[in-house]
């Protein structure tokens, strides 16, 4: 890698990219010249911050947000997982075949691995860890964290500064 590539893909993001984050962050639709407003930059100017971005892999993507409740998915829970260490790239395929499942993390400190998941009743939720995750490769326990309330969401979490 070259000494200027690796400066450029090291580079935090400046205001001006912030900003665009932000709009992009906000709606994912937002068209080039209302961005280019937003950040006080030209047009050509957005697209090309845009697409520097997301060659170095800062934005990797566009979602589409939902509510889940109104998709049927009324009952989310946060999932830790304790096992063994061995089974965890078999067990790395099988979780990531769950559609219920939103997102995974392998973890360090009391649990192996949390889940959040998104169900549309407590049965089917009793059925997913009772049924599914208990009987996974070396699943030793299991701790369920239902969410009662969604405070912050935020798809995009910009650095603080520390001064």
């Amino acid at each position: 890698m070259a000494m200027g590539e690796q400066r450029r893909n090291g580079r935090r993001p400046d205001t001006t990219d912030q900003t665009i984050l932000s709009a992009l962050a906000k709606d994912a639709r937002t068209g080039i010249t209302e961005i280019a407003a937003l950040a006080n930059v030209s047009r050509a100017t957005a697209y090309n911050r845009i697409k520097r971005l997301t060659d170095e892999g800062v934005i990797r993507g566009y979602s589409v947000v939902t509510d889940h409740s109104k998709m049927g998915l009324g009952v989310t829970a946060l999932v830790l997982i304790s096992g063994s260490q061995p089974d965890w790239r078999a067990n790395r395929e099988i979780l990531s075949s769950y559609p219920e499942i939103e997102y995974c993390w392998y973890v360090v400190g009391s649990a192996d691995i949390v889940l959040l998941v998104r169900v549309a009743n407590t049965n089917q939720l009793r059925d997913l860890i009772l049924t599914r995750l208990q009987s996974l490769p070396g699943v030793t326990s299991t701790q369920t964290l239902t969410v009662i309330d969604e405070v912050v969401h935020r798809p995009v979490v910009e650095p603080t500064t520390t001064d």
